[in-house]
Order: C-alpha cells, then structure tokens, then sequence
C-alpha cells in the first residue's frame, strides 16, 4: 500500500520537484524549526503545547507547516539556476576588482592538464577533458570545480562543431529519442539533489547559528550546529562534482551523435561540407534573423543589406 501510495505521488508531482527540492526542504526546514523552538523556548514545551491542541487544531497546524514547506520549496525550485551558478563561483569570480584565488589556481591547472606553452608538467588530456574546457579565453574560468567542469560541457559543442550550445541544446533536446531523453533526465535528477542538499545545509547552518548566537546558546552548540552543516554543504558539494561530469558528458554524447537532427530542421544544402559554418549560419538566423546562405540568394543579400541599414541609421 505504501509503495502504491508513492508511485500515485510520484505521478502528481514532478520526480524533480518531490525529490530534489519538497523533500530536502521538509527535512532541512524541520531542523531549522527544532533549533528555533529549542533557543527561544523548549522542545518539552512545545509538545505540552501540542498535547493540549484539539484535534482540528492539530490538523490545521500541521497543514499551515506543510504549505509553509511547500512554499519553501518552490522557492528553492524556481531559484535552481540561481543555486548553481553560486556554486559555480559566478558571484564571487571578483570581489572588489581583485581576482580571488580559485580563478588563478584553475588557469594554472588547466594549462598543466591541457599542456599549455612554456609548461614543464607532462599534459593529461584525459584529466582535463572532463573538467576544463579547451579554450585560450582563460577568462572565461571560473573559480570552483562545478563550474568549470559544467564550462567544459557547455563549450564543447562549441570547440568540435561551431554550436553554442546557448543556442542548441534548447533546440537540439526536443528531437533527441525518448529513451535519451529520459536517461538524460535522471542524470539531472542525480546532479541537482547533491547541490540542493549543499546549498539548504549551508542555508540552516548560517541562519541556525545566527538564532543560537543571538539568543546567547551555548557556544558548544553553535560549533557543533555551524561546523556539522557547513561540513554537510561541502560534502554534498564534492558528491555532486562526478554526476556533473557524467551528465557533462550525455550532453555532450547527444551534439556528437545527433546534432545532424539539426541540419534537418532547416533549409540546408543535401551535402553539408562544413558543419562548423552551416551551424554558423543558422546561428546568425536565430540570433540576427538573417537567411543562411543556402536559401535564396538574392532574398539573403537583400536582408542583409536591409540590417546594414538599420545598423548604420541607429549609429
């Protein structure tokens, strides 16, 4: 009966939402609850509180709990991008115009790795395949391993075959086969609850702390409260970097494999002798609405000739 009950739940909601954000937050907002009755009052309070309650009372309590809860966690859910970009180090790749440590110490590594001029280390291609992109914009680094191994995956389909993947992977998914797609769905699902377990662990350890701090607890607590969620994050953090890799590499399985479903999509020539401007072209379509070469000539040339216009009259 159990087992049917949640294989019901898991038809209404989405496997992500349940798994990889309503449920970590029921957990992580428990504590969170428990640390805040446990500093202002007393857990042997509350429950001669709730002894007392009536049973509607009861039940609308634990209802008002619960859509807090879910509150909560559609929060978490609509800020994921948010969540892994923080991860990513994208809020703190410069602090106060001072480039911070992480970003010089991955620049040197992936010169190491990818065997850059002037270094004496032996390259591992292997090592950096997974984990920096092969790009000389090192710019473009960020500051943690999750971002740069996610920066890895993004940039590939533009190294190999001219596609940002900004651009494609949106378009290329849709026509992927089924069983891909859901394949590539559990790589997610594998990924994110790593992070999101990270990111509500670190969340309860800071607010945790700052309520035992400012209710004058123990400062024992407050170490053990501050350094067990803070060693939680990290952990988790550390766990999500190989399905990263891996879910990394589906995508980019699905540019090498499929990426001629795109070419199908539009007016291409029947013989495409380079990929890398054909996928050139139709980026300029999306992007600046201008016909790929292979369409009507003289309709091509006149809209460009059109945008020039447009271009030189606003400047």
């Amino acid at each position: 009966m159990v087992t049917d009950a949640l294989a019901q739940l898991s038809t209404v909601f989405r496997r992500r939402f349940l798994f990889n954000a309503l449920l970590p937050t029921l957990v992580f907002g428990s504590l969170l609850a428990a640390v805040v009755v446990a500093s202002v009052s007393s857990l042997h309070s509350l429950g001669a509180w709730w002894v007392e309650l009536d049973v509607l009372s009861k039940a609308l309590t634990v209802l008002a709990y619960l859509a807090a809860v879910w509150f909560l966690a559609g929060a978490v859910a609509s800020q994921w991008r948010g969540i892994v970009r923080i991860f990513e180090g994208y809020p703190a790749i410069r602090i106060f115009g001072v480039q911070i440590p992480g970003v010089a110490w991955h620049k040197a590594r992936m010169r190491q790795l990818w065997g850059a001029e002037g270094e004496t280390v032996e390259p591992d291609a292997h090592e950096a395949y997974p984990r920096y992109p092969l790009t000389e914009d090192e710019e473009e680094i960020l500051p943690t391993r999750l971002g740069n191994i996610l920066l890895a995956a993004e940039r590939y389909s533009l190294s190999r075959y001219g596609m940002d993947s900004i651009y494609f992977w949106p378009r290329l998914f849709p026509l992927l086969p089924e069983q891909f797609k859901n394949d590539y769905e559990e790589f997610i699902l594998n990924y994110q609850l790593p992070l999101v377990i990270a990111f509500e662990s670190m969340m309860v350890a800071v607010l945790g702390g700052f309520i035992i701090l400012s209710t004058e607890g123990s400062a024992l607590l407050f170490v053990l409260w501050f350094g067990g969620g803070s060693l939680i994050a990290y952990f988790f953090y550390a766990l999500s970097l190989s399905n990263a890799e891996e879910m990394g590499e589906q995508q980019r399985t699905a540019f090498d494999l499929y990426r001629h479903l795109l070419l199908e999509q539009w007016p291409t020539p029947e013989d495409v002798k380079d990929e890398c401007a054909a996928f050139n072209e139709i980026q300029e379509f999306i992007v600046s609405n201008m016909p790929p070469s292979w369409g009507t000539p003289q309709l091509a040339h006149q809209h460009r000739h059109r945008n020039n216009e447009e271009l030189n009259s606003t400047g």
